[in-house]
């Protein structure tokens, strides 16, 4: 019984997302001036249990001194600045599970950032990853989906250009992402759907779910030497993404849940990497 009230749950949502998704591509909605208002004071990690404190605080005094990240941490909210340090730490871990080396200048993609609130940890890593001098970056995020509005009227696109604001080198794509053959060093994908519930539930039509002609697509884009990235939430959809991977013949090369040490989620994050054979 319950499958059955799922699937027409899912009916419903999917004939909603064929009128409203359309209807926002259509009108296009932005509105200017959004902006993160700075409210980082006292200590961002209070709410930690007190064993806990002395070494999320120590972590995030080398990630902000490491990835100059000093601007960022005055002019931004107590929520964004743990969760762009989590992101940071875990792009982190990922390149050095990674065997990959990064030229003077990258080129790199995020597929499907939403508003990009994290957007900040994922410039500093392409800048500062392992050099002592800052690379030059191009960094496109290609969102499908990015005039969804939000509760304060501003779209989604508003909000991702008021977290890249300041960063050269990024761009905000609104359009999905599509086969750009060798075009880039890296390509990051963080929480694709893998489930088609949750695909409807974050309103778009069901016949854009090709979770595996995305995977695809990102992986025929991977200059030879390059790498993919992806972050899933929960064990169940990090093993789906790990067999789609393997459907697909795409070497994994490392696989691990991240420590929850800088922000707890409801659901563990996982990564996986692999590399394109140069």
């Amino acid at each position: 019984m319950s499958g059955l009230i799922n699937s027409l749950l899912n009916l419903l949502r999917d004939a909603r997302n064929r009128l409203d998704y359309p209807l926002r591509q259509l009108v296009r909605w932005q509105r200017a001036g959004f902006r993160i208002a700075p409210r980082l004071r006292g200590d961002p990690f209070a709410a930690l249990p007190a064993e806990d404190r002395p070494s999320a605080m120590a972590l995030a005094d080398r990630l902000i001194r490491t990835y100059h990240l000093e601007d960022f941490a005055a002019q931004t909210t107590p929520i964004n600045y743990r969760e762009n340090l989590f992101y940071l730490h875990l792009l982190e871990s990922a390149l050095e599970a990674t065997p990959i080396s990064l030229p003077e200048t990258v080129r790199a993609a995020d597929i499907g950032p939403s508003h990009w609130f994290y957007v900040q940890a994922l410039a500093a890593v392409l800048r500062w990853w392992q050099t002592p001098r800052p690379r030059q970056i191009d960094l496109q995020g290609y969102e499908i989906d990015a005039y969804r509005v939000y509760a304060d009227l501003h779209s989604r696109y508003d909000h991702a250009l008021g977290h890249i604001r300041g960063l050269p080198g990024v761009t905000y794509i609104p359009r999905g992402f599509s086969t750009q053959p060798a075009a880039f060093h890296l390509i990051f994908m963080l929480f694709p759907f893998v489930f088609p519930e949750d695909h409807l539930k974050w309103g778009l039509p069901a016949n854009f779910f090709q979770p595996r002609a995305l995977l695809q697509a990102a992986w025929q884009s991977l200059q030879p030497g390059g790498a993919l990235i992806i972050v899933n939430q929960g064990k169940a959809e990090h093993h789906a993404q790990r067999a789609l991977l393997e459907a697909e013949g795409i070497p994994i090369r490392a696989a691990f849940r991240h420590d929850p040490l800088l922000f707890r989620y409801s659901l563990d994050r996982f990564v996986l990497t692999a590399c394109r054979h140069a």
